[in-house]
């Protein structure tokens, strides 16, 4: 097995779907692995060569979103689809309710099956990669342009400098779902009753807690005391957000056909709902292992989870974790996001 990778720089994405589960404002991870995934099977079969894992690096987003009115919420912006009718004109067209956004972000697949290193061979199997690249879509969007295909064999530390030196700036999206588990465990010591959604909404949604304003005469606040609205921190430093990290399955397995308007008759059917986690923006620059960025899948039992490396969960966190999956994001709280 080789140490070779295949960096896509720079791709520019049109109309991808920024809603993941709950959360919006950028792709599900599970929309890259599937992209990286779609290429892995078409070069499996013209290349012999299949790709693993997938980093995302963003360098640029943009939602299409604006703000009714001055400390108002953002909404999307909505289309009508088609913009016209034909049968009839005084017919209004309907809304398709979507969320989209546009941007630039990087790939870094690793390629263990590669084994070339004549220019000419190489070149020849970048500009392949770029037209299979050019027939897919990336997250629901359009890929206008692609910079560059990198192949890259060379060691661990080479490798990325390398990459630092093509991707910079940019920001890594990383797994922090052990941090997760060890808050939870945290405020479950200092509230027994408290929920994992509790824990992941200390990441994800802005807090805000009153400082009342003492006078002079006052030693403890009263019901007029003027208090002072100051925001909370995150429980730890990082650039966190809610990302949606899976799938969590909610029913058996059904035979191929059981089930009506699937995709096709000869796969059997699973019925599942989204699985949330918590991720960091980190800036290339932090990175120490080019390995350390790439997600994986991981499936055990009822769970299809997107993960780098091995997360080091504490063992009853783990299992609470799995506990709660079910009950704690089942309720409506995308209020608390914004």
């Amino acid at each position: 097995m080789s140490n070779a990778y295949i960096v896509f720089e720079r791709i520019s994405v049109q109309d991808a779907n920024c809603i993941a589960g709950f959360t919006y404002g950028f792709p599900a991870i599970t929309h890259f692995l599937g992209f990286g995934h779609a290429l892995s099977r078409k070069l499996s079969i013209s290349q012999q060569l299949t790709l693993q894992g997938c980093a995302v690096i963003c360098h640029q987003h943009q939602i299409h979103a604006y703000q009714p009115k001055e400390h108002r919420d953002y909404v999307f912006t909505q289309s009508k689809n088609p913009p016209t009718t034909r049968a009839k004109a005084k017919e209004t067209p309907p809304i398709i309710e979507e969320g989209k956004m546009n941007m630039t972000v990087s790939l870094v697949m690793a390629c263990p099956d590669l084994n070339i290193s004549r220019t000419s061979e190489i070149n020849a199997l970048k500009q392949t990669i770029l037209n299979l690249a050019h027939q897919h879509r990336l997250a629901g969007g359009s890929i206008q342009n692609i910079a560059a295909i990198h192949v890259i064999n060379q060691d661990e530390q080479k490798l990325l400098r390398k990459l630092k030196r093509l991707l910079l700036p940019g920001f890594v999206l990383m797994d922090r779902s052990d941090l997760l588990a060890n808050h939870y465990q945290t405020v479950k010591q200092q509230h027994p009753d408290a929920e994992l959604m509790d824990a992941w909404l200390d990441f994800s949604a802005f807090k805000y807690q009153a400082k009342p304003k003492l006078k002079e005469d006052e030693l403890e606040p009263t019901d007029t005391t003027e208090a002072e609205w100051l925001r909370m921190d995150k429980p730890a430093k990082g650039w966190f957000v809610p990302i949606t990290n899976g799938y969590k399955a909610i029913s058996p397995i059904y035979p191929a056909g059981d089930v009506a308007n699937t995709r096709d008759s000869i796969t059997p059917v699973c019925f599942v709902e989204a699985a949330h986690s918590i991720g960091e923006w980190r800036s290339l620059h932090r990175i120490q292992n080019v390995s350390d960025m790439l997600w994986h899948y991981r499936y055990e039992q009822d769970w299809y989870l997107c993960q780098q490396g091995k997360q080091a969960y504490p063992e009853t966190a783990a299992n609470e974790l799995e506990d709660a999956a079910d009950d704690d994001f089942n309720d409506d709280f995308l209020s608390s996001l914004n």
